[in-house]
């Protein structure tokens, strides 16, 4: 198993829900940033649209498919172009184009400096850092209710927003769906053998209340991962946080691969452009895991390979990266970090070493968890109050 020192902390339910969420945490924010709104002209696009799919009743929120001409509440001057696959590179404008970013999670700092409650702000920080991509991820609570959390309107329309300013400072977004998998495991619902059609549907058909730009083609998404760091196949027992109850839920290792078959499957089916990858697995370096990454990679609706890189896994990236190369099909580190208690000087170190590494081994790009202003021991948040760890992100680029 992992060296702690490598790994983020598990909570009860979801093993991949990050220490940050733990209540309770002491949290200090480092300096103050200075937002200035600025008041933007009312445009008004007509777009085309396309059908989707009915949301579950009672979800609260706003029509994926909206009729009628969106009002925009800002200008988008600008739009980056949209992120292709060109054999085992991505691309730009049909010239390889590399993924430096970070997720923006917020566990709860305020005022909120970072985070989709504050997405200028978070993107000023994305500037700061020499960032071109910003994760969403975590965007919603993982103890609320299937039918309904997933599609809150306020959350969505947070998100648009998060979209809409990336792109009008030309950066692009890695859009995570891994809430979805974590909310109906906390609810001991297996998400590897629910259907997902409901909720594939409503992200593909979204059109962005800021832009009007369909989820499905929208340039500035760079991507879209599925749902990262599954579990080892088998038998896995907890408690489940959002029932109080103890569950068991199991799957197979052809149920999680016919899992990602049938999620990318369908967003591909919806005519999605924008490309679609697992959402990083991990494990693979463990023999007994019972992931087979090959034949999930390998899936014609998967666009790229997209692994995360704690523990053992750095070392076996070679061998993703070899393998996906042969498919030809890109591949990149969707998730690393450190915790600040490793010190910064030592931080930075290894996010040199591990950009060094998987770019040296043909990976489009590298994501790190997280920025974001908070400072504690057991932070993995890279920032200002972080300086070296912060100059050491600039470079991570081949």
């Amino acid at each position: 198993m992992e060296e702690a020192n490598d790994r983020r902390d598990r909570g009860a339910g979801v093993s991949r829900l990050r220490s940050a969420i733990s209540p309770g945490r002491s949290r200090r924010i480092a300096g103050a940033v200075a937002v200035v709104l600025v008041a933007a002209l009312s445009l008004v696009l007509v777009l085309s649209q396309r059908p989707g799919g009915t949301p579950p009743q009672g979800a609260g929120h706003r029509n994926a498919s909206p009729s009628g001409t969106p009002t925009l509440t800002s200008p988008q001057e600008a739009v980056p172009a949209q992120v292709t696959v060109c054999a085992s590179h991505l691309c730009v404008n049909g010239s390889p184009w590399y993924m430096n970013g970070a997720s923006v999670y917020n566990p709860g700092l305020r005022p909120e400096q970072s985070g989709v409650l504050n997405p200028m702000g978070t993107v000023a920080l994305a500037q700061r850092a020499g960032l071109d991509t910003i994760r969403i991820v975590n965007f919603f609570s993982d103890d609320g209710i299937p039918s309904s959390t997933p599609y809150a309107a306020t959350t969505w329309e947070q998100v648009d927003q998060m979209i809409a300013d990336a792109g009008s400072a030309g950066l692009h977004v890695d859009l995570d769906l891994s809430d979805y998998r974590n909310i109906l495991w906390n609810s001991c619902i297996n998400p590897y053998t629910s259907d997902w059609t409901t909720f594939i549907r409503f992200v593909a058909t979204r059109r962005n209340s800021v832009t009007g730009r369909l989820y499905a083609d929208d340039p500035t998404i760079a991507t879209l991962g599925i749902s990262g760091e599954p579990l080892p196949v088998g038998s896995h027992t907890y408690m489940a946080p959002a029932t109080g109850q103890d569950c068991t839920l199991s799957y197979t290792t052809q149920e999680l691969t016919d899992f990602y078959a049938r999620t990318t499957g369908l967003w591909k089916q919806l005519g999605a452009t924008v490309a679609v990858n697992p959402g990083g697995l991990g494990y693979l370096n463990e023999a007994t895991s019972g992931i087979d990454w090959r034949a999930i990679f390998a899936l014609p609706t998967v666009d790229l390979c997209d692994i995360k890189t704690y523990g053992g896994m750095l070392e076996y990236s070679g061998t993703v990266a070899a393998y996906c190369t042969s498919i030809g099909k890109p591949w990149i580190d969707e998730e690393f970090g450190w915790q600040q208690s490793e010190g910064d000087g030592q931080r930075a170190t290894a996010l040199r070493d591990m950009c060094a590494t998987v770019f040296a081994e043909g990976s489009s790009g590298a994501n790190f968890w997280n920025l974001g202003y908070e400072v504690a021991p057991t932070s993995y948040d890279v920032g200002p109050a972080t300086p070296a760890t912060f100059a050491a992100a600039r470079g991570c680029r081949p």
